[in-house]
This record gives structure tokens, sequence and C-alpha cells, in this order.
């Protein structure tokens, strides 16, 4: 079924809210005789990082301030797979912890999260939840184990000044991947830039290749007698078509370049240099673009997500807030209220979004890139047009793709060892970009043996 969604230009970064919080308020049920509850909350900045650190603890003072009962604990502890097991398994794992979405299914499977169904509900806007948002967040069993805080959909990043030297329009960005080679080959062509690129190294050529598989209407995983599997390997599959797109482009056309290896930094880096013209990313691309490389952005675009055919699928991700098992039932309350005020104030609050908003525009943050929106349209709407108001970036270069990010089913990332997928698919996309005579399908068929017993293991 396919969501109706729309653009909400808010967000929660490093450096705001310190002084908006303070009005999203309540107290924490009794849990000792004091009436006292107290959680640890993961995720604080390390000391190297003094600003964001100083920001932290000033948004967690706040918070308590506000919930004088409920005391918080900090620490620095950031999700990975091997010490999320060790602290389930020996009882440490803090109250709330910050997993990726690619994660969830086997969380909630193994018992490793709390179920908080219950404590969703008690949350302000709940309600209004965009149900597309949320879904990542919920089992088989329909119960919900988690609260959304973070969440991107991936489209096209582009050049604005190389689409106008090679003669394309840069208001009207390619929306098939056949529009996608044909400006890639014109920007080859008529300027010193690559034409389009894509990420190969530290799992993001599996991560890119599952987006564009998600892109020609095809999954990378199926599930058959209650189990997932690969499917990515299959003759004619959505990333067999990808790849072979990409090889055109490559080896036919020679509008990708010859730098094959690149991760995100590296992407980054060269497009912000106008080495590239084109890239698949998501929509944080734009804010480093602006902030951290110091680009004019007005030479940046955002389109929709190329596809092939009818269907309009793009790939999802992000972060759910989840909460530990051993949780009582007045900390799991106590970590919905705080995940709800750190987390989800400004995407349904008018007044503090607005406010958020100035805060961030102040310490140099770009202001008008568009995000999924956590909240149904009555909710997100007034949301964006009070960040909209805000705005230091010309939101028409993103119209292309907030115009229509609502005509796109949002899929998620694989949900069985998508990380370990995503390596042996990077393997395959860089055999594919660095040899001519690499096939596609048995690139495909050989990641496909190789992280089998994995994806198996992980269901048992």
């Amino acid at each position: 079924m396919r969501p109706s969604l729309r653009i909400a230009l808010t967000g929660v970064t490093a450096g705001a809210l310190v002084s908006v919080l303070a009005s999203c308020s309540g107290s924490g049920s009794d849990a000792a005789g004091d009436g006292t509850v107290t959680i640890t909350v993961s995720g604080r900045p390390p000391a190297t990082n003094a600003a964001a650190l100083k920001t932290f603890d000033a948004r967690v003072a706040e918070f308590q301030k506000a919930n004088p009962k409920i005391k918080i604990k900090t620490n620095e502890y950031q999700y990975d797979q091997q010490s999320f097991q060790t602290k389930v398994g020996g009882g440490t794992l803090e109250t709330i912890v910050r997993v990726p979405l690619t994660e969830m299914s086997g969380l909630i499977k193994r018992r490793q999260i709390a179920d908080l169904t219950a404590d969703f509900k008690t949350l302000k806007h709940s309600e209004d939840f965009n149900d597309v948002a949320l879904g990542p967040a919920k089992g088989v069993d329909g119960k919900l184990y988690g609260i959304p805080t973070e969440e991107y959909a991936l489209g096209l990043v582009y050049n604005r000044d190389l689409f106008e030297k090679a003669g394309l329009d840069p208001d009207k960005p390619p929306a098939s991947w056949s529009e996608v080679r044909t400006a890639a080959k014109a920007i080859s062509e008529k300027t010193d830039a690559t034409g389009y690129a894509q990420m190969t190294k530290e799992n993001t050529g599996g991560w890119m290749l599952t987006a564009m598989a998600y892109s020609f209407g095809d999954s990378m995983q199926e599930q058959s007698g209650g189990k997932w599997a690969n499917t990515f390997e299959r003759p004619g599959s959505g990333a067999e078509k990808a790849l072979k797109a990409l090889k055109d482009m490559r080896w036919t056309d020679d509008s990708m370049g010859k730098n094959q290896l690149r991760n995100i930094t590296d992407m980054e880096k060269d497009f912000s240099a106008g080495k590239i013209g084109m890239t698949i990313a998501g929509p944080s691309m734009v804010g480093h673009y602006i902030q951290q490389y110091k680009g004019d952005p007005k030479t940046i675009g955002l389109g929709a997500m190329p596809v092939d055919g009818t269907s309009k699928r793009t790939l999802a991700g992000g972060t759910i807030a989840v909460i530990s098992p051993r949780a009582t039932e007045q900390q799991r309350e106590a970590a919905a209220k705080f995940i709800d005020f750190y987390y989800l104030s400004t995407k349904y609050d008018v007044g503090l979004a607005e406010k958020d908003a100035v805060v961030k525009k102040k310490d140099g943050a770009a202001i008008g890139v568009p995000t999924v929106p956590f909240y149904k349209p009555a909710i997100a709407d007034p949301v964006q047009a009070a960040v909209d108001k805000q705005a230091n970036v010309p939101i028409g270069n993103f119209a292309p793709y907030s115009s229509t990010l609502g005509d796109y089913e949002l899929a998620i990332e694989p949900p069985v060892e998508a990380q370990n997928v995503y390596k042996a698919l990077d393997s395959a996309v860089q055999a594919v970009l660095t040899r001519q005579d690499a096939d596609p399908a048995e690139q495909l068929k050989k990641a496909a043996a190789q992280v089998k017993s994995q994806v198996e293991r992980a269901q048992n």
C-alpha cells in the first residue's frame, strides 16, 4: 500500500533546544518510596566534543527540571551488535538505546527489547503518528517495540551548475534511470565532472545497490515459511538490473569516471568540490554540503529517487529508540516521556519547532532541508510552515524531492543482517565498476553465497 506523506522541514540537532524545551513537562511514576524513578540514557557525546556535550547536558537538565521525579543517568554507549548482546545477556543494558531500523526484527524476535505498545499511547499526539514512520518499530505481532527518532528517504542529489553547463534543466532532474544515464553522459561530455557516481566502500555499495533494487520495483529479501532469505541473486532481480545499469554507464557511456572506490565521506568531498554531477544520497548530504564543506546552497539540488517502470519506491532508514526488556513499568513510562521530550517535541509542537529553527540558524545550520515527517499532515503541515519561515536555503531547489515524496512507497532496509548483506554486495558493485568483464549475475551469486549462512544463523 502506497503511503501518503508530506515533508516536514524540521529536526533535532546538536546546538538546538537548549532553551526551548522547558515547556515540555510532566512527572514520573512512583518507583521508590519517594516516587522517584531512575533511568539510564545512552548516547552522551564524548568530552572531546565539548560543544555537543554541553548541549546534551543542558537538555537533560531541562528535562529533569520539568520532571523532578525522574532522575537521569547518562553514558557514551553507542549501539553495536556485539556489545548489545553482551549487555542484554549480562543485564547491564541502558534503559534507552537508539538502534538502526535494520536491527529491529532481530531484537524483537530475540525478545531483547521491551514491548512499548501501551507506553507509546501515553505520548503527546501518538494517535497522529505517521503509520509509515512507525512501521519499522512494529513486530509481526502488531505490537510496538520502539519509538522512531530519525528517518530519511533517499533521493537524487545533483549539482545545478553542472546541469546548466550540460544543457540540462536544473529544475527538472532525471526521474528514471534511463534519464539518469542520459544526463550523466551529457555532464561527462560537456563538463570536466563525472556525470554520475555511486558509493561502493564500507557497506555503502550494498546500501546503494539495495536502494536501486527497490527503485526497480524489487526487494532484497523475502519471507517464506516464517523466515527471511536473500533474493537479490535471482535471475532478473532488481539488483541485477541495477548492476547492469551501472555497468552501462561505467563502460559503455564512460560517464562514471575512473574512481570507483568511495565511502560516504569521499562522495561528499568530491561532490562538494564540483567533481560529480549526480549521486544517490539522503537529504542529510545537503546539510553537510552547506555546513561542513561550505558549498553554495544555490548550486545543490535534490530530486526524487529515480525509478524504472511505474512503481515508485525508495529506501528509507533511520534510528529507533528502544527500551531495555528489564525496565520496570515506571522506568518505561519515564523513558518514553524522555524520548518524547528529547526527540519528538519539535516534530509536533509549532512553537518549539520555530524556536528550534531560530537557534539552529544562529548556530549556522541549514534550515529548509526536507525530512520525512513523523506525523500526519494536520500536525506536520503547521510545523513545516513555521520552520519554513526560518529557512536559509533555497527550498525551491528541493521541490523535485519534497513535492513527490508523497507518491513514493518507503521501503526499509533488509530486515535480517543488513550490514553483512551490504558488505557482501560491496564486492559485487566494485567488481562491476572496476572490471569490464565482470558479470552482474555472477557477482550477485557470489555475494549471496557469502552471506547466506549469516542470514540463516541470525534467525535460529
